[in-house]
């Protein structure tokens, strides 16, 4: 759980592997804009949907590391965005996740 300032950074993920007997390895590192995740979160907070909704998307291009587009969903009352994204300093590498916008007064 994160508290998102005003302004808002780039969320930045370095990536290891899990390792029983030894250090766990450097896997890569991504940064993803939650920009668009937070304004549609902001935008729900005073909407009256409560259906499955496609509120918003995260666009792949060449100024980012998207594979595709990462679509923001509402889907039982929860905002969400699943993104792949290309890691960064490593020769190859693909990191998917999801991430869930929750107001502060839930």
């Amino acid at each position: 759980m994160l508290s998102i300032p005003e302004h808002i950074p780039p969320l930045k993920v370095h990536v290891y592997d899990k390792d029983t007997f030894s250090t766990d390895d450097f896997m890569g590192e991504a940064e993803i804009d939650i920009q668009p995740l937070v304004a549609a979160a902001k935008a729900h907070e005073i909407s009256t949907i409560t259906e499955p909704a496609q509120l918003g998307k995260w666009i792949a291009s060449k100024d980012n590391t998207l594979v595709e587009d990462g679509v923001i969903t509402l889907v039982e009352g929860k905002i969400k965005q699943e993104i792949s994204l290309r890691l960064q300093n490593v020769e190859r590498g693909v990191l998917e996740i999801e991430l869930e916008c929750v107001p502060l007064t839930q």
